[in-house]
């Protein structure tokens, strides 16, 4: 059994659409206030672009998904 966990943050863009960064894996344990000084660094450095064409204005929310997984079998 495999535990993997992530952790999305979600923006909205300049065309008020919802957009995804993943960081694969986080730094544990996962910290709120470094969440949101990352989120806001994103934001104000302006660096990243979004498929719409917009650029990162606002932070919308930050979660942890953990997954588990447990393989059942191998083919060949």
């Amino acid at each position: 059994m495999t535990l993997t966990k992530r952790l999305r943050l979600r923006f909205r863009d300049s065309n008020d659409r919802i957009v995804s960064f993943t960081i694969n894996p986080p730094a544990e344990p996962v910290n709120m206030d470094h969440v949101e000084e990352l989120m806001n660094l994103i934001i104000s450095t302006n660096l990243f672009y979004t498929y719409t064409g917009g650029q990162v204005v606002t932070k919308v929310d930050a979660a942890l998904h953990t997954e588990e997984v447990e393989p059942v079998g191998e083919f060949e």
